[in-house]
């Protein structure tokens, strides 16, 4: 008997995304997207080597549902190419790339694991983005026939979706020139933003339309800020961090408004995004899950603020570093489930949509990652724990499957529990597998 027992019902899973594996990147009439573009511009992605691979997915689908089946996990969560099954973004379908997610759906199925999918993971079609992209209210209704033609296409077998992933994506892209497409204009962010939720009540509005069973919700990354000391400027910190970083997504969606915090500050900046009548409303769709992606905390101090966070130092607030700079903080996982029962007054389903840690520089044996052993216990410890005192916590997909294209960082980060040589594509089970594959076995730690 686990020390740690999770419910009946309760899906263990892994979670990916199109562009970090498929490849194939302008294989059977798939049309750029911006991640693309990027990856091909001097000077943006680590080492100039683009993700034109991936990891290889595209070819090597029954071979990684095989992994898949072998950790044993009861739901895989990834994403589909928009550029793929629209290489323009909206007009004429690819059906090659219809059919290469309905093999792979297929193929989970017949495994036993159901599939849960993300229609959109930062990868727009370039194609939209040479319309203006996000900021282009343009891409709404472009957003809505997307969702419509993957819920026609697979709908009668996907009963998990999501809308967005950590729409704070489009932020980092468009605001702050780190992630595709490379801009730096805080005020048109804003606006890209805004079209991103409205997009996502569009997508859960063509989601009921459709008339298929199941459920959607969309995924939001919960870094919660924790003060350094009670100094108002720290608090002051925390609170404009936490905004900008999550609760500018959470507001609206669960809560029908950008809070009056939100709004005085951006309206001072000039940045409050143009409003149309309705888009409050259509935002604040009711959604059937919260999906969370949760890997630590933030500490912040006003003496020593560092407005990239996710870049250790030896001035970082915090404390108990993994090898990879990243603060092992488990209980992040219960504070951010409470945080969104007590603060938004959710009720619903809630689902640990991604969480895992890279590999550090001084790991010395790739297959022997004891330290990601290590945290994801502490995690699934801590999730156990909410669901104890009364969280309605449904399931945990680690991040992730198998190393992978990690965005700007290209291939130097590692999240995978499976090893990826780059050369080869070959994959090779980490310690971490076998792990996770005999927590799943008895459903506990």
């Amino acid at each position: 008997m686990a020390k740690f027992q999770f419910p009946a019902g309760f899906d263990f899973g892994v979670a990916t995304s199109a562009f970090q594996i498929e490849g194939a990147w302008n294989e059977d009439g798939k049309g750029p997207s911006i991640w693309d573009t990027f990856g091909h511009t001097p000077g943006k992605v680590h080492l100039d080597i683009p993700g034109d691979r991936g990891a290889d997915h595209y070819h090597r689908v029954k071979e990684d549902v095989a992994l898949l089946r072998q950790i044993g996990v009861t739901s895989y969560r990834f994403s589909l190419s928009w550029s793929r099954l629209l290489p323009a973004g909206r007009g004429p379908v690819n059906q090659a790339g219809v059919d290469f997610y309905s093999q792979l759906i297929d193929e989970l199925l017949a495994a036993g694991i159901q599939p849960n999918v993300t229609l959109y993971h930062w990868d727009l079609p370039q194609a939209l983005e040479d319309q203006g992209g996000w900021i282009n209210r343009d891409v709404v209704g472009a957003f809505a026939d997307y969702a419509e033609l993957a819920f026609q296409s697979y709908g009668d077998r996907v009963r998990r979706w999501a809308t967005l992933n950590e729409p704070i994506s489009i932020w980092v892209g468009y605001a702050m020139g780190v992630f595709a497409p490379g801009r730096s204009d805080e005020k048109t962010a804003r606006q890209a933003l805004h079209h991103a939720l409205v997009s996502h009540g569009m997508g859960v509005e063509a989601f009921r339309a459709s008339g298929h069973a199941g459920e959607i919700g969309a995924v939001f990354d919960i870094w919660q800020r924790h003060p350094a000391t009670d100094k108002p400027e720290d608090l002051a910190i925390a609170d404009r961090d936490e905004d900008d970083g999550f609760r500018f997504f959470l507001d609206p969606v669960l809560k029908g408004d950008y809070s009056e915090r939100i709004r005085r500050r951006l309206t001072e900046r000039g940045t409050m995004p143009e409003i149309r009548d309705g888009d409050l409303k259509l935002i604040s769709t009711p959604i059937d899950y919260l999906g969370l992606n949760v890997y630590s905390r933030v500490v912040v101090s006003a003496e020593h603020y560092n407005p990239r966070w996710w870049v250790a130092d030896d001035k970082h607030p915090g404390g108990n570093f993994l090898d990879n700079g990243m603060e092992y903080y488990p209980k992040a996982v219960y504070d951010a489930v409470f945080m969104a029962k007590e603060q938004y007054g959710w009720q619903g389903p809630i689902f640990i949509t991604e969480n895992g840690a890279a590999d550090g520089p001084n790991v010395t044996d790739p297959l022997d990652d004891q330290e990601r052993i290590n945290y994801v216990a502490g995690f699934l410890e801590w999730i156990h724990k909410a669901i104890e005192d009364g969280a309605d916590v449904r399931g945990y997909y680690l991040w992730s499957l198998m190393d992978n294209y990690e965005w700007a960082a290209g291939y130097s980060q590692k999240f995978g529990i499976v090893h990826l040589d780059t050369e080869t594509m070959a994959r090779t089970t980490k310690a971490s597998a076998k792990w996770y594959a005999e927590v799943i076995r008895r459903r506990g730690l």
